[in-house]
């Protein structure tokens, strides 16, 4: 595979996410799946926003690393090593490496505890200082009341407080106290400072009153009461100096002809209203007497409603012929005994002093239907789900015989929407939703009359998956005792292989989903593993295989210059994950190589390694090595160019040959170096040892016109700058 990184360093804020692209091609003629391995950093700040890349051959693509790095990352810079793998020929990677920077981001919050107190001319609030970003502060802290009444003093006025750490700051409160009154309350801002970063707080000092309200209130109440106590006292005097007087009754009270008492003749209707659906009472029913008159017509003399049990009484009725009615919102109406219409009541004839208490009757409801919405978790694919109500049946068959079934509805929603309507009513409704990879749901609902109830938003969850699979050893054996650990942000679940019966089996179950996990495979003596895998929707992944390797392995090349002599004295730093080694270059042939030659033993593996060479006189090369089980390998002849270069050229007469004793000037603007050209071979002239840069290269000589040319150079590149002098003119 070909892979290019196109930066090699990248600045992020904490709390918010960045990416690197890594361009993928696939060079060889079969298709491959890519996927990344990243160290040198915690991995839950760092996932791949796709977990696999499938390339058809000769095809590109991005690998995309999604940084999200928390709030509370310390800021600073972060050497970060990407490994690209064939997932299906682990031999076949390469290694990028860049650095991370985590860029300060200052945060302050003051906490007041308590924020209110109470005092007399003074008081001390205590503030805590929190430094919530990712960088140590250097801060100062103040209080002011803005009225000046109070002075207010802060200890200590500065402070220096590490990221994640806090301090206690005292704020010491003291002013005049009002004579008598309420107790006034004064606000106090506390503010904490680093340099842009302001933060304030408001707290408050209740200052009580030298002479406090409740005394003030009790002198005046004393003194109401005395001036009543006076008052009642004069008038109490006033009316025991004067005569009762006389009293006179009337000697009939009423006259007229003989009532008829309406409770010696009143007759009383009563019943029950059930449902259909449910055979349970019906609350809430308007129950109407309506007396037929002697020209047929109705009269309506009296109403009641159905209590929670759905009885009904209509009383002090006057002896008679009468029709019921029975209505409400939602119910057909009904006439006793089950007319349509006042045409099809039953006459009910009432006699004094009567009670008919039968009148019983069933109602059903118009027809009702829920309506909802299922709200599935976050980056859930659409899946389409099972919404079913089924009646709840609260009475037996009549009989002796079985009940009817219940009354069913279903639907099946790509969009989340509920909607069943045709619902029998009155009645309860237990509602599922169901869906593959989820969790089922259920709950009841209770339908009045004709209601449409809106259901509450189902928040429809994601069964648990598992992960299974077996570790072994480079061998093939299966190894146990080995600890597997599946992160994903907060979550974390561990497993441990067993060492005997499945050895080297592992399930880790209960995992939240859909989500993607880090597997990290750890053993004492064994270089640990790390795998990343994604679970859709109540999805359980076997199968699953991991490979951890023991022992060491041994890394070697050769130091050359570009001429292919062998280099000594070159430093040599290898780098992985929590490793660096350093060595340098032989100088000589010996026992333990030629000279130019280098080896790094004790890597741990399996890792990869950034292997860089390089001196103060020639330039720094940098390889990549990856290990996957323990071995040797070399990086071979590594070409160091030098530092320095070498300008160059010749110098000529214009439609001549070479011109000699030309004084030649290279001037990078602080230290001009001087030559003068050969005359054999004529017009020749060199610069070595020449720093990289850029500069002004001067020709001049006696009667001829003096040129000046701009150039640069590039570190371990000869320049060849020829110069042609024009005669000068006579």
């Amino acid at each position: 595979m070909k892979t290019a990184l196109a930066l090699s360093h990248y600045e992020v804020a904490p709390g918010q996410q960045g990416f690197v692209d890594i361009d993928v091609t696939n060079n060889i003629d079969v298709i491959d799946g890519i996927t990344a391995i990243i160290d040198g950093i915690n991995p839950d700040w760092i996932r791949l926003e796709r977990p696999v890349l499938s390339l058809f051959p000769d095809a590109s693509d991005i690998l995309r690393l999604v940084l999200d790095i928390p709030p509370t990352c310390p800021a600073g810079d972060y050497l970060v090593i990407v490994r690209i793998v064939s997932t299906i020929d682990v031999d076949r990677q390469t290694v990028h490496d860049f650095w991370l920077t985590v860029s300060p981001a200052p945060a302050i919050d003051i906490q007041l505890t308590p924020s209110i107190v109470s005092g007399g001319k003074n008081a001390l609030l205590a503030a805590t200082i929190l430094n919530t970003g990712n960088t140590a502060l250097q801060l100062t802290v103040d209080a002011l009341e803005p009225t000046r009444e109070i002075d207010c003093t802060t200890n200590p006025t500065s402070l220096h407080i590490p990221h994640g750490h806090e301090a206690l700051v005292d704020v010491d409160m003291r002013g005049k106290r009002p004579w008598f009154g309420d107790p006034v309350s004064r606000s106090v801002t506390i503010t904490a400072r680093s340099d842009d970063v302001i933060v304030e707080k408001i707290g408050t000092f209740r200052q009580k009153p030298k002479i406090p309200r409740g005394l003030l209130t009790a002198l005046i109440l004393a003194g109401i009461v005395l001036l009543w106590a006076l008052i009642f006292w004069f008038v109490v005097s006033e009316l025991r100096s004067t005569e009762p007087p006389a009293k006179a009754v009337g000697t009939d009270f009423m006259t007229g002809p003989d009532n008829i008492p309406l409770a010696a003749v009143a007759g009383t209707l009563e019943g029950a209203v059930t449902a259909t659906t449910t055979g349970n009472g019906v609350p809430r029913i308007t129950v109407e007497a309506q007396r037929v008159t002697s020209d047929g017509t109705l009269d309506p003399v009296g109403s009641a409603a159905t209590d929670d049990d759905g009885k009904f009484s209509l009383k002090s009725l006057i002896p008679g012929t009468y029709k019921v009615r029975f209505s409400a919102d939602g119910y057909e109406t009904v006439w006793f005994e089950q007319g349509v219409d006042e045409a099809t009541a039953t006459e009910l004839r009432l006699d004094p002093q009567q009670v008919l208490d039968d009148l019983n009757i069933q109602m059903t409801g118009d027809t009702g239907r829920l309506l909802g919405s299922v709200a599935l978790p976050p980056d859930a694919p659409p899946t389409p789900l099972t919404v079913t109500a089924t009646q709840v049946v609260e009475q037996s068959g009549t009989d002796g015989e079985p009940a009817a079934p219940p009354f069913t509805a279903e639907q099946v929603t790509t969009d989340g929407t509920i909607n069943l309507a045709g619902l029998p009513t009155p009645a309860t409704y237990t509602v599922t939703v169901s869906g593959p990879g989820f969790d089922t749901q259920q709950f009841e609902q209770t339908l009045s009359g004709g209601e449409a109830s809106v259901v509450n938003t189902v928040n429809l969850t994601a069964a648990d998956g598992a992960i299974e699979g077996t570790v072994r050893d480079a061998t093939g054996a299966a190894l146990g005792g080995v600890t597997v650990t599946a992160r994903s942000g907060d979550i974390e679940v561990t497993s441990i292989t067993p060492t005997t019966g499945n050895v080297g089996q592992f399930r880790i179950v209960g995992l939240e989903t859909p989500q993607t996990y880090a597997l990290t495979f750890e053993l004492a003596n064994y270089s640990s593993t790390t795998a990343a895998l994604s679970l859709a929707a109540g999805e359980s992944r076997t199968g699953l295989a991991a490979t951890l390797v023991g022992g060491s392995g041994t890394v070697t090349g050769v130091a050359v210059d570009d001429t292919g002599a062998a280099l000594g004295g070159v430093t040599v730093v290898v780098l992985g994950d929590e490793f660096r080694s350093e060595t340098t270059t032989l100088t000589t042939s010996g026992a333990g190589g030629a000279a130019g030659s280098f080896t790094v033993t004790d890597l741990p593996v399996p890792a990869a390694y950034t292997i860089s060479l390089g001196d103060d006189q020639v330039q720094t090369e940098t390889l990549g090595a990856t290990f996957l089980a323990a071995g040797t390998q070399s990086v071979g002849s590594v070409t160091l160019l030098s530092i320095d270069s070498q300008v160059r050229g010749v110098v000529s007469a214009a439609g001549g040959g070479g011109l000699g004793e030309v004084t030649i000037t290279l001037s990078d603007g602080v230290r001009p170096r001087v030559t003068t050209s050969a005359t054999n071979p004529p017009g020749a002239y060199a610069f070595a040892n020449v720093p990289p840069g850029a500069y002004t290269l001067e020709f001049a000589r006696s009667g001829f016109t003096t040129k000046v040319v701009l150039v640069d150079v590039v570190a371990g590149i000869d320049l060849d700058q020829n110069a042609s002098l024009d005669a000068a003119a006579p």
